[in-house]
């Protein structure tokens, strides 16, 4: 019986990757969201291809196996939005994000358990085991949207960052209550108190155990690739097998298997971050989104194949079409209610305010998906009310893939927190020029000439001139366009957009080569998305701040205690590493600010704008070149031991830096032994990662980054 149960696994999850390719090549061509259009085919298949196929039979036996959804599927899904995760962005946001994880998922449940035991008269038990599971949110539709559209990165952490820790409460509360509904130990009646305590000790203990449990495996991790930061094979088997790893040890020990799973996923997108260069993480990033890729099509797919096994929905259409209302209405009130809550109280103690628009997305893109509909395979056959809690699931997710995740791009563009129609007119006569003058280029310097026939090749030469020139023609009038219509202050915002990620690459290559370290890198790229922010908000005048070490509660508790304790050791080293924090943040911003004003001057030549739209953008990054500047050369600094430190240190990694760059260059070009080169860059590197603690040592600071 194991041994068919074995082949029958295997059956149906060769048959659904087989599926999923088809309906990768299919839907790519259509204008259908994948994952909608993975629902509908699962559905197909399962209802006329699977009982016409001998090979397909055992899908109906022994499908849904609960082990394949929870223990396959579930912890390479977590682990790969964990360390795609921006963990420095949503350090930033925390409260919110764990306010509605926590108290967000509660309160939902909460709500929704209650109205539908009042509605479809069901035992509030088993209402609010529905309530738990259908109040996590799966970003994976609105994500892909978000980057298609270019919604600000502040809103894409909330409501990845929500998601991604709300699936962890969900679980623990999903299986809380059907621990309620299934322990004899709890079949007599249990007071509110009782029941809360019982609920809280619950998820304080698997919150922490799985903490704990994932904090240990990410340190392990971040050990296996400081020691190997040129193994892509190592990287990529050491991440999955902790991604699965940690989720058993959580699960087998009684914690969240979930928490364990995104813990370590922190701190090995952080590891990653920190010790793995630009080409390793690039690949690791690939890795892991093919992984998601797999678990995310299969999960839809089993979506679609769910609905086509539901027995009977009887139950469910009490009251007609106005059951489902109601149940689809509860949903989106238990959602909207912590939305509005929990922002109206951070926005009342940050000045960095969520405005409504974001509110309004993040209700409208909570869609349920993949962890939903794992948790409702996962339950016993033998519940009663089973099939029912399926066909509630179902109808909700059906209702979030199909109307809110078809309607969430119009809803980003009519709040306008996308890209308008000129922007996008804008990219394409953009790619149409830079892709007639590379043609042009290439065949100017081609080594053909003299080989081939050269009046083919001057043919070429002159078609791809006039293309380029008839394209310089359309940006031209495009321009024209721009200034007749009253939307011209896009365009002008794409340029921000534009100095803005130039000034992200910038802090994200002086990082890689070691020039700064994390600490500074992660707030300068922070007061460059809160810069984003203000833009993608119309606020075209951002303030002018070159670094902010501490938040200004920290620093008003440090200047509290410096009155008390003038003298305190501890307090000179705080200071000591603020200022060398101040140091390198003055160079990363002047390095930066300076290659952004040649990059705009560049672009505005290339795309045939006159520079003086763009006045505003440049004259920003001149002050903030000058604040830098003014600060590298004060008296407090001039001199300074901690200069003279710095300095050293800087010129030490940027030949460093320098070395590595042309070995690399070597290896990719095949020049020298690549096994020697490699062996070289590995040494390097290491010299380059003990080198970030060394300038903070010979300061007497012991707080490393």
């Amino acid at each position: 019986m194991e041994h068919n149960l074995i082949i029958a696994n295997e059956i149906i999850i060769i048959a659904l990757l087989l599926v999923a390719i088809i309906a990768s090549m299919t839907l790519r061509h259509l204008k259908m969201p994948y994952t909608i259009g993975l629902v509908l085919i699962g559905y197909a298949f399962s209802e006329f291809i699977v009982p016409h196929i001998d090979a397909l039979k055992p899908i109906g036996p022994y499908f849904p196996a609960v082990d394949i959804i929870l223990y396959i599927f579930l912890p390479p899904l977590i682990f790969e939005s964990a360390i795609a995760v921006n963990t420095r962005l949503l350090n930033r946001n925390l409260f919110p994000v764990l306010c509605l994880a926590i108290f967000g998922v509660i309160i939902s449940a909460g709500i929704i358990g209650y109205m539908i035991a009042w509605y479809f008269a069901i035992p509030l038990l088993f209402a609010l085991l529905f309530g738990a599971l259908i109040s996590s949110t799966d970003p994976v539709a609105v994500i892909s949207i978000f980057k298609e559209v270019g919604v600000p990165k502040r809103l894409q952490i909330l409501v990845e960052g929500e998601s991604l820790l709300n699936d962890a409460c969900s679980i623990i509360m999903f299986q809380l209550v059907l621990l309620l509904i299934s322990h004899p130990l709890l079949k007599n009646d249990l007071s509110f108190f009782e029941t809360s305590a019982l609920f809280t000790s619950q998820l304080l203990t698997s919150f922490v155990g799985g903490v704990f449990i994932g904090v240990i495996g990410g340190l392990i991790l971040r050990v296996i690739l400081r020691k190997t930061p040129l193994h892509s094979h190592i990287h990529q088997t050491a991440t999955l097998v902790a991604a699965y790893l940690t989720y058993l040890l959580g699960d087998e020990m009684g914690f969240s298997g979930v928490i364990a799973v995104v813990s370590c996923g922190f701190i090995t997108a952080r590891a990653v971050s920190d010790w793995i260069g630009p080409d390793r993480r690039e690949e690791l990033n690939h890795f892991w989104e093919y992984i998601g890729f797999l678990a995310n099509s299969l999960i839809f797919l089993l979506v679609g194949i769910t609905i086509s096994s539901l027995q009977d929905l009887s139950l469910l259409i009490k009251g007609g079409i106005l059951g489902v209302f109601f149940l689809i209405g509860a949903v989106l009130l238990a959602r909207f209610v912590p939305i509005v809550g929990t922002f109206a109280i951070f926005n009342r103690f940050t000045r960095h305010k969520v405005p409504f628009s974001y509110q309004i997305v993040c209700f409208w893109g909570g869609l349920r998906g993949a962890v939903a509909i794992a948790l409702v395979l996962s339950l016993p056959l033998s519940l009663p009310f089973r099939d029912l809690i399926i066909a509630f699931s179902v109808l909700t997710v059906l209702f979030s893939i199909f109307v809110q995740g078809m309607t969430i791009g119009p809803l980003i563009q009519y709040l306008e927190l996308g890209q308008s129609r000129l922007l996008r007119t804008f990219h394409q006569v953009y790619g149409d020029l830079v892709t007639s003058r590379a043609a042009q280029s290439s065949l100017l310097k081609s080594d053909l000439a003299g080989i081939i026939d050269s009046a083919i090749l001057d043919e070429y030469i002159r078609t791809y001139r006039e293309k380029s020139q008839y394209t310089e023609q359309k940006v031209r009038e495009f321009w024209q366009e721009v200034h007749q219509t009253p939307d011209r202050m896009s365009v002008i915002r794409l340029f921000w957009l534009e100095a803005i990620h130039y000034e992200q690459k910038q802090y994200r290559q002086l990082y890689d080569d070691g020039l700064i370290h994390s600490p500074v890198y992660a707030e300068l790229q922070y007061q460059t998305t809160i810069r984003e922010d203000f833009i993608q908000s119309g606020n075209y005048h951002p303030p002018i701040r070159l670094y902010a070490p501490e938040s200004r509660y920290g620093l008003w508790l440090y200047r509290f205690i410096r009155r008390i304790f003038p003298n305190s050791a501890m307090l000179n080293s705080y200071q000591n590493r603020i200022d060398i924090h101040l140091i390198f943040a003055s160079v990363a911003v002047y390095v930066a600010s300076s290659a952004t004003i040649e990059y705009l001057e560049r672009l505005s030549q290339w795309v045939c704008l006159d520079s003086a739209e763009i006045t505003d953008i440049v004259d920003f990054y001149k002050k903030f070149e000058q604040k830098a500047l003014s600060y590298l050369t004060s008296e407090h600094v001039v001199g300074s031991q901690n200069l003279s430190y710095v300095s050293g240190y800087l010129a030490e990694r940027t030949a460093g830096a320098g070395m590595i760059h042309m070995l690399g260059h070597h290896i990719e070009e095949g020049i020298g032994d690549e096994k020697t080169l490699g062996h070289i860059i590995d040494r390097l590197i290491k010299e380059k990662n003990k080198a970030k603690k060394k300038v903070f040592q010979l300061c007497g600071d012991q707080i490393v980054p």
